[in-house]
């Protein structure tokens, strides 16, 4: 099950792969200075990255001991579903937002996006994270994929804590009116 996690983890990543391919490729890649910029926007970014890091050092635990919980079947193909989800999410807003970046900063001239996922909650890139966790803990659960989950979630929360705060200065009362009918993950939910 852990090499079908690292074959579902690429799938989830390479979306932003091939999106930052054509973005470069049609020159609408977001690489200008910022109009506006989180404090810290890099370190939040770095952040992240070790709030998932305990997701990869479970998947290789998992492969190199095969130190797993022995879950039955039904169990781990809800793990798939997770990705598969994720990886929608991902694909999806994606799709609709025209402004990415890494960093939580604004280039002159950007957009509040509130269509296709963003209708319904305010990050769902940082959503399909946490399904891409909960999928690694569902198909290698062992302590450490556990683990994962809850840094990514705490990780993710925390950053999109720091891009609401940006967003907020930028958009003012338009975004708190988004802010007020949608959830940050989860719909009607958190």
């Amino acid at each position: 099950m852990t090499l079908l996690a690292y074959g579902l983890h690429a799938l989830f990543w390479a979306p932003f792969v091939v999106r930052g391919r054509l973005d470069r490729a049609t020159g609408t890649a977001q690489t200008g200075a910022a109009a506006h910029r989180a404090p810290g926007a890099s370190l939040v970014v770095w952040l992240h990255g070790l709030g998932l890091a305990p997701t990869y050092v479970g998947m290789g635990v998992g492969l190199a001991t095969g130190l797993a919980y022995d879950w039955p079947l039904p169990l781990r193909l809800v793990g798939v579903l997770f990705f598969l989800v994720g990886t929608a999410l991902v694909v999806s807003s994606l799709l609709v937002f025209r402004s990415w970046r890494l960093r939580a900063e604004l280039a002159q001239g950007h957009e509040l996006c509130t269509t296709g996922p963003f209708a319904r909650v305010r990050h769902p890139i940082y959503t399909a994270m946490v399904c891409l966790t909960v999928g690694t803990f569902l198909l290698v659960p062992n302590w450490v994929t556990a683990l994962g989950v809850l840094t990514n979630f705490a990780a993710g929360d925390y950053r999109a804590r720091q891009e609401e705060g940006l967003l907020l200065g930028a958009f003012g009362e338009r975004y708190r009116a988004y802010m007020s009918h949608t959830r940050r993950f989860l719909p009607g939910v958190y």
